[in-house]
Protein backbone atom coordinates (compact mmCIF):
# COMPACT_ATOMS: atom_id res chain seq x y z
CA UNK A 1 0.00 0.00 0.00
CA UNK A 2 1.36 3.47 -1.03
CA UNK A 3 1.58 6.31 1.75
CA UNK A 4 -1.49 8.13 -0.08
CA UNK A 5 -3.45 4.88 0.30
CA UNK A 6 -2.68 4.37 4.04
CA UNK A 7 -3.40 7.79 4.56
CA UNK A 8 -6.68 7.54 2.45
CA UNK A 9 -7.64 4.16 4.78
CA UNK A 10 -6.57 5.68 8.17
CA UNK A 11 -8.94 8.80 7.25
CA UNK A 12 -11.99 7.43 5.80
CA UNK A 13 -12.58 4.17 7.88
CA UNK A 14 -11.51 6.41 11.11
CA UNK A 15 -14.71 8.86 10.40
CA UNK A 16 -16.80 6.08 8.90
CA UNK A 17 -16.37 3.89 11.60
CA UNK A 18 -16.96 6.67 14.49
CA UNK A 19 -19.94 7.44 12.59
CA UNK A 20 -21.61 3.95 11.66
CA UNK A 21 -20.90 2.63 15.67
CA UNK A 22 -23.46 5.66 16.90
CA UNK A 23 -25.67 4.71 14.71
CA UNK A 24 -25.92 1.18 14.78
CA UNK A 25 -26.19 2.07 18.90
CA UNK A 26 -29.71 3.94 18.27
CA UNK A 27 -31.16 1.50 16.14
CA UNK A 28 -30.29 -1.42 18.38
CA UNK A 29 -31.49 0.33 21.47
CA UNK A 30 -34.56 1.67 19.64
CA UNK A 31 -34.95 -2.41 18.50
CA UNK A 32 -34.94 -3.22 22.39
CA UNK A 33 -37.41 -0.46 23.58
CA UNK A 34 -39.72 -2.44 20.78
CA UNK A 35 -39.58 -5.83 22.23
CA UNK A 36 -39.44 -4.39 25.60
CA UNK A 37 -43.19 -2.78 24.90
CA UNK A 38 -44.16 -5.35 23.12
CA UNK A 39 -43.40 -7.80 26.08
CA UNK A 40 -45.44 -5.55 28.79
CA UNK A 41 -48.65 -5.55 26.01
CA UNK A 42 -48.37 -9.27 26.00
CA UNK A 43 -47.91 -9.57 29.36
CA UNK A 44 -51.28 -7.41 30.10
CA UNK A 45 -52.77 -10.47 28.42
CA UNK A 46 -51.92 -12.76 30.41
CA UNK A 47 -53.39 -13.74 34.62
CA UNK A 48 -50.47 -14.21 36.27
CA UNK A 49 -52.67 -15.83 39.12
CA UNK A 50 -54.63 -18.17 36.46
CA UNK A 51 -51.24 -19.07 34.57
CA UNK A 52 -48.29 -18.49 36.91
CA UNK A 53 -45.14 -21.03 35.59
CA UNK A 54 -46.37 -20.65 31.84
CA UNK A 55 -45.27 -17.13 31.42
CA UNK A 56 -41.72 -17.83 32.52
CA UNK A 57 -42.08 -20.35 29.16
CA UNK A 58 -43.66 -17.14 27.25
CA UNK A 59 -40.70 -15.03 28.47
CA UNK A 60 -38.02 -17.81 27.52
CA UNK A 61 -39.42 -18.38 24.35
CA UNK A 62 -39.81 -14.63 23.43
CA UNK A 63 -36.49 -13.57 24.37
CA UNK A 64 -35.04 -15.85 22.66
CA UNK A 65 -36.72 -15.22 19.58
CA UNK A 66 -35.76 -11.55 19.79
CA UNK A 67 -32.52 -12.29 20.17
CA UNK A 68 -32.48 -14.03 16.86
CA UNK A 69 -34.46 -11.94 15.01
CA UNK A 70 -32.26 -8.61 15.78
CA UNK A 71 -28.89 -10.95 14.88
CA UNK A 72 -31.14 -11.44 11.42
CA UNK A 73 -31.71 -7.82 11.65
CA UNK A 74 -28.24 -7.14 11.77
CA UNK A 75 -27.09 -9.74 9.36
CA UNK A 76 -29.08 -7.87 6.62
CA UNK A 77 -27.91 -4.59 7.26
CA UNK A 78 -31.03 -2.97 9.12
CA UNK A 79 -28.24 -1.50 11.57
CA UNK A 80 -26.71 0.57 9.09
CA UNK A 81 -27.61 4.69 8.63
CA UNK A 82 -29.28 4.55 5.01
CA UNK A 83 -31.96 2.61 4.49
CA UNK A 84 -35.32 3.77 4.01
CA UNK A 85 -37.97 3.12 6.46
CA UNK A 86 -40.54 2.11 3.51
CA UNK A 87 -37.88 -0.96 2.90
CA UNK A 88 -37.75 -2.34 5.81
CA UNK A 89 -41.64 -2.51 6.25
CA UNK A 90 -41.59 -6.07 4.55
CA UNK A 91 -38.32 -7.97 6.11
CA UNK A 92 -39.52 -6.53 9.71
CA UNK A 93 -43.05 -8.55 9.01
CA UNK A 94 -41.88 -11.41 7.60
CA UNK A 95 -39.36 -12.08 10.66
CA UNK A 96 -42.01 -11.21 12.83
CA UNK A 97 -44.29 -13.61 11.29
CA UNK A 98 -41.56 -16.44 11.17
CA UNK A 99 -40.90 -16.12 14.87
CA UNK A 100 -45.10 -16.06 15.88
CA UNK A 101 -44.95 -19.37 13.95
CA UNK A 102 -41.77 -20.86 15.89
CA UNK A 103 -43.31 -19.42 19.05
CA UNK A 104 -46.14 -21.44 18.53
CA UNK A 105 -44.46 -24.49 17.63
CA UNK A 106 -42.23 -24.74 20.91
CA UNK A 107 -45.61 -23.47 23.08
CA UNK A 108 -47.42 -26.11 21.14
CA UNK A 109 -44.39 -28.74 21.98
CA UNK A 110 -44.04 -27.38 25.92
CA UNK A 111 -48.00 -28.21 25.93
CA UNK A 112 -48.62 -24.60 26.94
CA UNK A 113 -51.59 -23.44 24.64
CA UNK A 114 -52.99 -20.94 26.84
CA UNK A 115 -50.60 -18.75 26.45
CA UNK A 116 -51.52 -18.15 22.68
CA UNK A 117 -52.90 -15.08 23.32
CA UNK A 118 -50.27 -13.96 24.57
CA UNK A 119 -47.81 -14.91 22.16
CA UNK A 120 -50.16 -13.26 19.20
CA UNK A 121 -50.26 -10.07 20.93
CA UNK A 122 -46.65 -10.17 21.27
CA UNK A 123 -46.00 -10.72 17.89
CA UNK A 124 -48.60 -8.97 16.12
CA UNK A 125 -47.37 -5.39 18.22
CA UNK A 126 -43.40 -6.00 17.48
CA UNK A 127 -43.29 -5.21 13.70
CA UNK A 128 -45.74 -2.19 14.49
CA UNK A 129 -43.35 -0.94 17.38
CA UNK A 130 -40.30 -1.67 15.86
CA UNK A 131 -41.22 0.72 12.79
CA UNK A 132 -42.18 3.05 15.17
CA UNK A 133 -39.52 3.40 17.30
CA UNK A 134 -36.98 3.51 14.52
CA UNK A 135 -38.93 6.15 12.89
CA UNK A 136 -38.51 8.08 15.87
CA UNK A 137 -34.87 6.91 16.45
CA UNK A 138 -34.35 8.57 12.93
CA UNK A 139 -36.18 11.84 13.61
CA UNK A 140 -34.57 12.03 16.98
CA UNK A 141 -31.14 12.11 14.63
CA UNK A 142 -32.32 14.61 12.56
CA UNK A 143 -33.08 16.53 15.27
CA UNK A 144 -29.53 16.32 16.89
CA UNK A 145 -27.65 16.82 13.46
CA UNK A 146 -26.60 13.64 13.65
CA UNK A 147 -28.41 12.01 10.57
CA UNK A 148 -27.12 14.27 8.18
CA UNK A 149 -23.89 13.17 6.09
CA UNK A 150 -21.83 15.77 4.07
CA UNK A 151 -20.27 13.82 0.80
CA UNK A 152 -17.96 14.95 -2.09
CA UNK A 153 -20.17 13.79 -5.30
CA UNK A 154 -18.09 12.47 -8.16
CA UNK A 155 -20.29 12.55 -10.97
CA UNK A 156 -20.03 13.32 -15.11
CA UNK A 157 -20.83 17.35 -15.63
CA UNK A 158 -23.98 16.65 -17.88
CA UNK A 159 -25.78 14.56 -14.97
CA UNK A 160 -24.77 16.42 -12.09
CA UNK A 161 -26.98 18.97 -11.27
CA UNK A 162 -29.85 15.90 -11.13
CA UNK A 163 -27.91 13.40 -9.27
CA UNK A 164 -27.47 16.17 -6.85
CA UNK A 165 -30.87 16.87 -6.58
CA UNK A 166 -31.72 13.67 -6.40
CA UNK A 167 -29.42 12.56 -3.29
CA UNK A 168 -30.44 15.50 -1.66
CA UNK A 169 -34.17 14.47 -2.32
CA UNK A 170 -34.03 11.25 -0.59
CA UNK A 171 -34.24 12.39 2.93
CA UNK A 172 -34.26 8.75 4.32
CA UNK A 173 -31.03 8.69 3.55
CA UNK A 174 -29.38 11.79 4.93
CA UNK A 175 -27.08 12.65 2.12
CA UNK A 176 -25.97 16.04 1.53
CA UNK A 177 -24.11 17.45 -1.51
CA UNK A 178 -21.29 19.64 -0.11
CA UNK A 179 -18.78 19.31 -3.22
CA UNK A 180 -19.45 18.34 -6.63
CA UNK A 181 -16.25 16.92 -8.58
CA UNK A 182 -16.06 16.07 -12.46
CA UNK A 183 -15.44 12.78 -13.21
CA UNK A 184 -13.16 13.82 -16.16
CA UNK A 185 -10.81 15.62 -13.89
CA UNK A 186 -9.45 11.91 -12.80
CA UNK A 187 -9.39 10.53 -16.04
CA UNK A 188 -5.36 10.05 -17.38
CA UNK A 189 -3.96 9.96 -13.87
CA UNK A 190 -1.56 6.98 -13.16
CA UNK A 191 -2.42 4.96 -9.89
CA UNK A 192 0.13 7.31 -7.74
CA UNK A 193 -1.74 10.58 -8.49
CA UNK A 194 -5.16 9.11 -8.61
CA UNK A 195 -4.44 8.20 -5.13
CA UNK A 196 -2.76 11.39 -4.14
CA UNK A 197 -6.21 13.23 -5.32
CA UNK A 198 -8.48 11.12 -3.47
CA UNK A 199 -6.66 11.18 0.11
CA UNK A 200 -7.04 15.10 -0.09
CA UNK A 201 -11.03 14.24 -0.58
CA UNK A 202 -11.52 12.44 2.62
CA UNK A 203 -12.63 15.16 4.57
CA UNK A 204 -15.55 13.79 3.32
CA UNK A 205 -18.00 10.37 2.34
CA UNK A 206 -17.11 10.11 -1.70
CA UNK A 207 -20.32 9.36 -3.67
CA UNK A 208 -19.24 7.98 -6.81
CA UNK A 209 -22.52 8.17 -9.81
CA UNK A 210 -20.76 8.45 -13.60
CA UNK A 211 -22.87 7.98 -16.48
CA UNK A 212 -21.72 5.77 -19.16
CA UNK A 213 -19.08 7.39 -20.69
CA UNK A 214 -17.49 8.05 -17.06
CA UNK A 215 -17.71 4.94 -16.12
CA UNK A 216 -14.24 2.99 -16.58
CA UNK A 217 -12.91 6.01 -14.49
CA UNK A 218 -15.29 5.48 -11.72
CA UNK A 219 -14.10 1.90 -12.32
CA UNK A 220 -10.45 3.20 -11.25
CA UNK A 221 -11.96 4.98 -8.35
CA UNK A 222 -13.83 2.37 -6.91
CA UNK A 223 -10.10 0.28 -6.94
CA UNK A 224 -8.40 2.52 -5.11
CA UNK A 225 -11.17 3.27 -2.28
CA UNK A 226 -11.28 -0.41 -2.02
CA UNK A 227 -7.64 -1.22 -1.78
CA UNK A 228 -7.48 1.76 0.54
CA UNK A 229 -10.51 -0.07 2.71
CA UNK A 230 -12.39 3.45 2.52
CA UNK A 231 -16.01 3.54 3.15
CA UNK A 232 -17.99 5.59 0.29
CA UNK A 233 -21.15 5.50 -1.47
CA UNK A 234 -21.22 3.92 -5.11
CA UNK A 235 -24.26 4.52 -7.98
CA UNK A 236 -22.29 2.53 -11.01
CA UNK A 237 -24.15 3.03 -14.21
CA UNK A 238 -26.01 0.09 -15.48
CA UNK A 239 -27.66 1.32 -18.82
CA UNK A 240 -31.28 0.74 -18.74
CA UNK A 241 -30.90 -2.32 -16.90
CA UNK A 242 -33.63 -3.21 -14.06
CA UNK A 243 -32.67 -3.21 -10.21
CA UNK A 244 -35.52 -5.11 -8.79
CA UNK A 245 -36.56 -8.65 -9.29
CA UNK A 246 -32.70 -9.33 -9.56
CA UNK A 247 -31.28 -12.17 -8.09
CA UNK A 248 -27.23 -12.91 -8.00
CA UNK A 249 -26.76 -16.13 -9.25
CA UNK A 250 -24.08 -18.40 -8.09
CA UNK A 251 -20.56 -17.89 -9.76
CA UNK A 252 -16.69 -17.36 -8.94
CA UNK A 253 -16.38 -14.79 -7.20
CA UNK A 254 -13.35 -13.48 -8.56
CA UNK A 255 -15.25 -13.70 -12.11
CA UNK A 256 -17.93 -10.84 -10.99
CA UNK A 257 -21.50 -10.74 -10.59
CA UNK A 258 -24.04 -12.27 -12.77
CA UNK A 259 -27.65 -11.72 -12.32
CA UNK A 260 -30.77 -12.85 -13.33
CA UNK A 261 -33.57 -10.22 -14.09
CA UNK A 262 -37.23 -11.22 -14.12
CA UNK A 263 -39.76 -8.71 -15.47
CA UNK A 264 -42.37 -8.14 -13.43
CA UNK A 265 -44.67 -6.80 -16.09
CA UNK A 266 -44.88 -10.22 -17.49
CA UNK A 267 -46.96 -11.59 -14.53
CA UNK A 268 -50.56 -11.53 -15.51
CA UNK A 269 -51.57 -11.97 -12.02
CA UNK A 270 -49.75 -8.81 -10.56
CA UNK A 271 -51.40 -7.07 -13.45
CA UNK A 272 -54.27 -8.21 -13.08
CA UNK A 273 -54.46 -7.57 -8.72
CA UNK A 274 -53.26 -3.84 -9.82
CA UNK A 275 -55.87 -3.31 -12.12
CA UNK A 276 -58.51 -4.60 -9.86
CA UNK A 277 -57.33 -2.28 -6.86
CA UNK A 278 -56.61 0.55 -8.94
CA UNK A 279 -60.45 0.10 -9.91
CA UNK A 280 -62.21 -0.26 -7.13
CA UNK A 281 -59.67 2.22 -5.10
CA UNK A 282 -60.77 5.69 -7.45
CA UNK A 283 -64.26 3.82 -7.53
CA UNK A 284 -64.40 4.78 -4.28
CA UNK A 285 -62.22 7.80 -4.46
CA UNK A 286 -64.92 9.47 -6.66
CA UNK A 287 -67.55 8.26 -4.20
CA UNK A 288 -66.50 9.56 -1.11
CA UNK A 289 -64.92 12.69 -2.74
CA UNK A 290 -68.05 13.76 -4.29
CA UNK A 291 -68.92 16.61 -2.53
CA UNK A 292 -65.31 17.73 -2.97
CA UNK A 293 -65.44 17.91 -6.57
CA UNK A 294 -68.88 19.31 -6.66
CA UNK A 295 -67.54 22.14 -4.62
CA UNK A 296 -64.73 22.93 -7.04
CA UNK A 297 -66.32 22.47 -10.12
CA UNK A 298 -68.26 25.05 -9.05
CA UNK A 299 -65.42 27.11 -7.59
CA UNK A 300 -63.43 26.85 -11.34
CA UNK A 301 -66.56 27.40 -13.54
CA UNK A 302 -66.99 31.29 -11.86
CA UNK A 303 -65.03 32.56 -14.16
CA UNK A 304 -67.19 31.80 -17.10
CA UNK A 305 -65.26 28.51 -18.74
CA UNK A 306 -65.67 24.85 -18.32
CA UNK A 307 -65.25 23.16 -14.47
CA UNK A 308 -62.81 20.35 -16.76
CA UNK A 309 -60.00 20.12 -19.26
CA UNK A 310 -59.32 17.35 -21.19
CA UNK A 311 -56.28 16.53 -23.51
CA UNK A 312 -55.20 13.82 -25.89
CA UNK A 313 -52.30 12.01 -23.81
CA UNK A 314 -50.57 8.89 -24.88
CA UNK A 315 -51.56 5.64 -22.71
CA UNK A 316 -50.82 2.31 -23.29
CA UNK A 317 -49.24 0.58 -26.58
CA UNK A 318 -49.59 4.09 -27.73
CA UNK A 319 -53.30 4.88 -27.78
CA UNK A 320 -54.34 8.13 -26.85
CA UNK A 321 -57.13 9.19 -24.57
CA UNK A 322 -58.83 12.29 -23.85
CA UNK A 323 -57.01 13.21 -20.02
CA UNK A 324 -59.37 15.02 -17.36
CA UNK A 325 -58.34 17.66 -15.38
CA UNK A 326 -60.45 20.05 -13.46
CA UNK A 327 -59.66 23.60 -15.57
CA UNK A 328 -56.50 25.35 -13.53
CA UNK A 329 -55.65 27.83 -16.41
CA UNK A 330 -57.46 30.53 -18.51
CA UNK A 331 -60.01 29.23 -21.05
CA UNK A 332 -57.36 30.81 -24.32
CA UNK A 333 -54.38 29.34 -22.53
CA UNK A 334 -53.06 27.11 -25.22
CA UNK A 335 -53.17 30.35 -27.62
CA UNK A 336 -51.17 32.58 -25.45
CA UNK A 337 -48.75 29.64 -24.64
CA UNK A 338 -46.86 30.11 -27.52
CA UNK A 339 -46.92 34.30 -27.37
CA UNK A 340 -45.44 34.24 -24.12
CA UNK A 341 -42.63 31.83 -25.23
CA UNK A 342 -42.09 34.17 -28.18
CA UNK A 343 -41.81 37.07 -26.28
CA UNK A 344 -39.86 35.73 -23.03
CA UNK A 345 -36.51 33.83 -24.02
CA UNK A 346 -36.31 32.81 -20.50
CA UNK A 347 -39.87 31.53 -19.86
CA UNK A 348 -38.76 29.50 -23.55
CA UNK A 349 -35.93 28.21 -22.06
CA UNK A 350 -37.84 26.67 -18.54
CA UNK A 351 -40.20 25.24 -21.12
CA UNK A 352 -38.10 23.51 -22.89
CA UNK A 353 -36.23 22.09 -20.16
CA UNK A 354 -39.29 21.38 -17.50
CA UNK A 355 -42.14 21.57 -20.05
CA UNK A 356 -43.96 23.65 -17.98
CA UNK A 357 -43.36 27.39 -16.51
CA UNK A 358 -42.78 28.25 -12.85
CA UNK A 359 -44.33 31.38 -12.75
CA UNK A 360 -47.04 30.78 -15.65
CA UNK A 361 -49.25 33.64 -15.92
CA UNK A 362 -52.13 31.62 -17.86
CA UNK A 363 -53.13 30.06 -13.79
CA UNK A 364 -56.06 31.56 -12.49
CA UNK A 365 -56.27 32.21 -8.71
CA UNK A 366 -58.54 29.26 -7.93
CA UNK A 367 -56.37 26.79 -10.36
CA UNK A 368 -52.91 27.84 -8.52
CA UNK A 369 -54.49 26.39 -5.17
CA UNK A 370 -55.95 23.41 -6.88
CA UNK A 371 -52.19 22.76 -8.52
CA UNK A 372 -50.78 23.34 -4.87
CA UNK A 373 -52.63 20.25 -3.81
CA UNK A 374 -52.74 18.32 -6.60
CA UNK A 375 -56.94 18.62 -6.71
CA UNK A 376 -56.77 19.74 -10.07
CA UNK A 377 -56.36 15.89 -11.27
CA UNK A 378 -58.40 14.57 -8.94
CA UNK A 379 -60.83 13.92 -12.21
CA UNK A 380 -58.24 11.36 -13.39
CA UNK A 381 -60.16 9.12 -11.11
CA UNK A 382 -62.33 8.97 -13.87
CA UNK A 383 -59.99 8.07 -16.45
CA UNK A 384 -58.49 5.40 -13.92
CA UNK A 385 -61.74 3.75 -13.83
CA UNK A 386 -62.20 3.40 -17.74
CA UNK A 387 -58.92 1.87 -17.76
CA UNK A 388 -57.09 4.53 -19.41
CA UNK A 389 -55.02 5.35 -16.28
CA UNK A 390 -53.31 3.89 -13.53
CA UNK A 391 -53.01 5.32 -9.74
CA UNK A 392 -49.26 4.88 -10.03
CA UNK A 393 -47.78 4.82 -13.18
CA UNK A 394 -45.60 7.30 -16.01
CA UNK A 395 -46.18 10.75 -16.20
CA UNK A 396 -49.50 10.98 -19.13
CA UNK A 397 -47.40 12.30 -21.90
CA UNK A 398 -48.77 14.87 -24.28
CA UNK A 399 -48.60 13.25 -27.98
CA UNK A 400 -46.09 15.91 -29.14
CA UNK A 401 -43.23 15.02 -26.25
CA UNK A 402 -43.25 11.64 -27.70
CA UNK A 403 -39.88 12.52 -29.54
CA UNK A 404 -38.74 13.86 -26.23
CA UNK A 405 -38.74 10.74 -24.82
CA UNK A 406 -36.40 8.96 -26.99
CA UNK A 407 -35.39 5.31 -26.29
CA UNK A 408 -37.61 5.70 -22.69
CA UNK A 409 -41.31 5.63 -25.18
CA UNK A 410 -40.92 1.71 -25.41
CA UNK A 411 -41.00 0.98 -21.58
CA UNK A 412 -43.21 4.43 -20.81
CA UNK A 413 -45.77 2.39 -23.37
CA UNK A 414 -45.65 -1.04 -21.31
CA UNK A 415 -47.47 0.54 -18.24
CA UNK A 416 -50.80 2.89 -17.93
CA UNK A 417 -50.42 6.57 -17.12
CA UNK A 418 -50.37 7.16 -13.60
CA UNK A 419 -52.13 10.03 -11.46
CA UNK A 420 -48.75 9.62 -9.74
CA UNK A 421 -45.67 8.17 -10.13
CA UNK A 422 -41.74 8.40 -9.69
CA UNK A 423 -42.08 11.69 -11.18
CA UNK A 424 -44.11 13.20 -8.50
CA UNK A 425 -41.91 11.74 -5.54
CA UNK A 426 -38.30 13.04 -7.21
CA UNK A 427 -38.58 16.78 -7.09
CA UNK A 428 -41.80 16.97 -8.86
CA UNK A 429 -41.62 20.74 -10.59
CA UNK A 430 -37.54 21.08 -9.87
CA UNK A 431 -37.32 17.62 -12.50
CA UNK A 432 -36.21 18.26 -15.82
CA UNK A 433 -37.96 16.63 -18.72
CA UNK A 434 -35.04 14.22 -19.33
CA UNK A 435 -34.54 12.99 -15.55
CA UNK A 436 -38.65 12.23 -15.74
CA UNK A 437 -38.48 10.34 -18.81
CA UNK A 438 -35.77 8.11 -17.14
CA UNK A 439 -37.78 7.94 -14.09
CA UNK A 440 -40.80 6.79 -15.65
CA UNK A 441 -38.84 4.07 -18.00
CA UNK A 442 -36.76 3.38 -14.71
CA UNK A 443 -40.41 2.36 -13.39
CA UNK A 444 -41.70 0.50 -16.10
CA UNK A 445 -38.69 -2.09 -16.13
CA UNK A 446 -38.89 -2.19 -11.97
CA UNK A 447 -42.71 -1.96 -11.40
CA UNK A 448 -44.09 -4.16 -8.46
CA UNK A 449 -47.64 -3.84 -6.61
CA UNK A 450 -45.40 -3.24 -3.04
CA UNK A 451 -43.29 -0.75 -4.74
CA UNK A 452 -46.89 1.18 -5.96
CA UNK A 453 -47.87 0.95 -2.31
CA UNK A 454 -44.49 3.09 -1.14
CA UNK A 455 -45.09 6.02 -4.18
CA UNK A 456 -48.86 6.80 -3.32
CA UNK A 457 -47.53 6.93 0.90
CA UNK A 458 -44.70 9.08 -0.39
CA UNK A 459 -46.98 11.08 -2.52
CA UNK A 460 -49.54 11.94 0.16
CA UNK A 461 -46.28 13.60 1.84
CA UNK A 462 -45.30 15.56 -0.80
CA UNK A 463 -48.63 16.98 -0.87
CA UNK A 464 -48.95 17.24 2.70
CA UNK A 465 -45.46 18.56 3.16
CA UNK A 466 -44.07 19.81 -0.39
CA UNK A 467 -40.21 20.61 -0.94
CA UNK A 468 -39.16 18.01 2.12
CA UNK A 469 -40.51 20.68 5.04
Amino acid sequence: MTHFDAALAYDSLNKTRSAGSNVLRVFILADLLAFGAAGLISMALLDYAQHGAPVSVHAGISAGLCLAVMIWFRSKGHYRARHALANMVRPVLMACGLAFLAASTLQVSFEETRLTSATAGFWASVPVLILAMRWTARALLLAAGRWQEPVTLLTSAAIASDRARLIEHNTNHGLTVTRTLDLAGFEGLDDRTLSARLSRLTDRTLFLAPDERSQPVANRIVARLSAAGAAYFYQPAIGPAPTQNVDIIDYPPTEGFVFQISDSLNRPLARAAKRVLETLAAGAGLIVLSPLLVLIAVLVRRDGGPALYSQPRVGRDGKIFQCLKFRSMAVDADRRLGEILSADPVAACEWNTYQKLTRDPRITPVGRVLRKISADELPQLINVVRGEMSLVGPRPMTIDQQAAYGASLESYVRVRPGLTGMWQVNGRNATSFTERARLDDWYARNWSLWRDIVILVRTVREVLFPNGQ
